[in-house]
C-alpha cells in the first residue's frame, strides 16, 4: 500500500486530504507543522508528500528545499499546495524542488489524479 505524508497546519484540510486519499486506498500520515513533517519523512520516507506553503514556523517552501537536499528524502515527490494564485508562487514552489503545484481551493478530482500519477512513478 502506498503511503502519503500530509504536512498541513489546518486541521480541517488535513482531515479532508486524508479522506480523499484513503478513498483511493492510500495510507495517510499527518503532520501539523513543517518541523514535524520533516522528522517523520526522514525517519520513514513516504511515497509522496503533500505540503502546504503557509504554516507557522518553517514554511512549506523551506521544508521542501530541505527534503530535496537530504539524501533520505530527495527522491520523494512533493505536491505543494497554496491559496496563493500568482504565477510567481508556482514558480518558487517548483524552483525549491516541488514536483507539482496545486491551488486552494482544491478541485478534488484533480488532487486525487495528481496523487495517483505521482505515486505511480
Amino acid at each position: 500500500m502506498k503511503r502519503v505524508l500530509i504536512i498541513e497546519d489546518d486541521r480541517f484540510n488535513r482531515r479532508l486530504y486524508r479522506e480523499l486519499l484513503e478513498e483511493e486506498g492510500i495510507s495517510v500520515e499527518l503532520a501539523a507543522s513543517a518541523d514535524e513533517g520533516l522528522r517523520s519523512a526522514q525517519a520513514s520516507p513516504p511515497d509522496l508528500i503533500v505540503m502546504d506553503i503557509e504554516m507557522p514556523g518553517m514554511d512549506g517552501l523551506t521544508a521542501t528545499r530541505r527534503l530535496k537536499t537530504d539524501a533520505t528524502t530527495a527522491g520523494v515527490p512533493v505536491v505543494i499546495i497554496s491559496a496563493h494564485a500568482l504565477h510567481e508562487h508556482e514558480t518558487r514552489a517548483l524552483e525549491v524542488g516541488g514536483d507539482c503545484f496545486l491551488r486552494k481551493p482544491l478541485r478534488f478530482p484533480e488532487f486525487q489524479q495528481t496523487i495517483r500519477r505521482l505515486i505511480a512513478r
